[in-house]
C-alpha cells in the first residue's frame, strides 16, 4: 500500500507537507517557551517590595479568662543566703493556745466514764 502511495505522490506534495509541518513544529516550540516563562514567572519570589508590605495587627485590649499551666518548674537557687536570726517556734501536729487539761478530762469522762484518766497540762510559756 505505501508503495502505490509513493507513485501516485509527486515530491512537490512531499516537499508542501514537510514545509507544513516544520511551519507547525516551529510554532510549537515558540507556543513551549512562551509557557516556560509564564511558569518562571509565576514561581519566581516576590520581589524584597513585596515582602515590607505585609500588614501589622494591633491588639489593643485583650482579655484572658483562665490560664491553664501544665507544667511549671520553680527552683530557687539559697546557695549564698545567709541568716542571722531565726525566731519563732515550730508546732508539729496538733497545737492548743492555753490550758485546755479541764476541757478534755470532761470529754473523756463522758464518753469513757470511769475506765479511764487523762493527765494533760498545757506547758506554760515564759
Amino acid at each position: 500500500m505505501r508503495f502505490f502511495f509513493h507513485l501516485f505522490t509527486s515530491k512537490k506534495t512531499f516537499r508542501k507537507k514537510i514545509s507544513e509541518l516544520e511551519n507547525k513544529i516551529s510554532s510549537l516550540e515558540s507556543a513551549i517557551n512562551d509557557v516556560k516563562i509564564e511558569v518562571k514567572s509565576i514561581n519566581a519570589p516576590a520581589p524584597a517590595q513585596e515582602k515590607e508590605m505585609i500588614p501589622s495587627v494591633q491588639i489593643n485590649h485583650l482579655q484572658v479568662d483562665q490560664i491553664l499551666i501544665e507544667r511549671l518548674d520553680y527552683a530557687n537557687n539559697l546557695g549564698q543566703l545567709g541568716i542571722k536570726e531565726l525566731t519563732g517556734r515550730l508546732n508539729i501536729g496538733s497545737s492548743y493556745e492555753g490550758d485546755i487539761s479541764k476541757q478534755i478530762d470532761k470529754i473523756v469522762k463522758q464518753k469513757l466514764g470511769k475506765q479511764a484518766a487523762v493527765n494533760i497540762k498545757a506547758k506554760k510559756e515564759e
